[in-house]
């Protein structure tokens, strides 16, 4: 009992000394510890020394809060009926990891469709916040860029590069998150190098996928979905009326012929679960957008003024004749909306 005590000790010295953050734990250390504890004792110890100084991938630092998911869509998003789908998606995904007889068969596979400035990063980002504590900086989130990590030289040592590091995160914790961003200017054939994490298998080279989460965002199929949307109004269908089942197959049709998916296994092979089309927003949801970005930096009741300018960088399409969709949804408000609160300044 002494000496099991006297590892103890020792054990949370170490990890609590100038080397807390490091990485690198003696081996036969760590083998006296469980040697005299047994595992069960190992991760208690772990999980009150180490884990309280550096993320682990436990529940206090993976929590999937999805009632909080929820509430951020509602609150946060606008415009984007389906997109609140992904909460009863993460849910049914979350009953794998805990419920045996739900158990995971093969990882989450998303695929976020639309034009830039509708909100598909802003949806990674939410999820990433529900399910990590901290969020996009979890170090069990890893986000890759299109062009910036995968264009068309060394393709090989590319794909065995981007195998490596998933492979590296998702041994560390399985239900890590992995981001594509930028899909559409990613170098085809380089996505068919994670076809097997994403399929149905036990394990690959090891490492079990299963419940591990990928998410692909793209503007691919923007347009398209712009004109569907526009048939389905025709046909008197509305807004918050519309299903996966309206979009989906165009979202695979042009997919499958553009950017990092053009003629991809994902696609081919049905290895995406979801594909979850991003509409574009309309005149009442980027006034919003605009409210919103004034409310983050103090301003509650903006004039029409400052609305009017904040407003004036918005052009809207598909057409000159059908002038019904923004065009660059809401991301120039980020810099947009801090200008126009300088420039009325003193009429504040």
């Amino acid at each position: 009992m002494l000496k099991t005590r006297f590892n103890y000790i020792i054990l949370f010295c170490l990890l609590c000394s100038n080397h807390v953050f490091s990485e690198i734990i003696t081996v036969s250390l760590i083998g006296a510890a469980v040697a005299t504890s047994g595992l069960f004792g190992w991760n208690s110890i772990k999980s009150q020394t180490y884990c309280r100084f550096k993320e682990c991938c436990d529940e206090k630092y993976i929590h999937f809060d999805l009632d909080k998911l929820g509430q951020s869509f509602s609150q946060r998003m606008y415009g984007q009926p389906l997109v609140n789908e992904i909460t009863n998606i993460l849910k049914a995904h979350k009953e794998g990891l805990y419920d045996k007889e739900k158990k995971n068969k093969k990882a989450l596979v998303l695929s976020l469709h639309g034009w830039s400035g509708v909100g598909k990063n802003y949806a990674a980002n939410m999820i990433a916040e529900a399910i990590f504590q901290k969020g996009i900086e979890s170090q069990y989130v890893k986000v890759f860029m299109g062009k910036k990590d995968f264009d068309c030289t060394n393709i090989q040592e590319t794909r065995n590069k981007l195998i490596a590091e998933v492979n590296e995160i998702v041994k560390s914790c399985p239900t890590s998150l992995i981001v594509f961003d930028e899909i559409h200017e990613m170098c085809p054939s380089i996505l068919d190098a994670i076809k097997p994490m994403l399929d149905h298998h036990h394990a690959v080279d090891g490492v079990d996928y299963r419940n591990s989460i990928f998410i692909f965002i793209s503007n691919i199929g923007g347009k398209e979905i712009a004109m569907n949307l526009l048939d389905l109004y025709g046909q008197g269908i509305k807004r918050n009326e519309v299903d996966f089942h309206n979009f989906e197959p165009i979202i695979r049709r042009i997919s499958y012929s553009s950017g990092g998916f053009e003629k991809s296994s994902t696609i081919a092979q049905h290895l995406i679960d979801h594909y979850i089309p991003f509409l574009p927003l309309e005149q009442q949801h980027v006034e919003m957008c605009a409210l919103a970005e004034f409310r983050n930096h103090g301003i509650y009741h903006p004039t029409e003024e400052m609305m009017a300018d904040a407003l004036s960088v918005i052009t809207y399409g598909p057409t000159e004749e059908q002038p019904i969709f923004a065009n660059n949804g809401c991301k120039r408000f980020t810099k947009q909306v801090p200008y126009v609160i300088q420039k009325h300044k003193n009429n504040l």
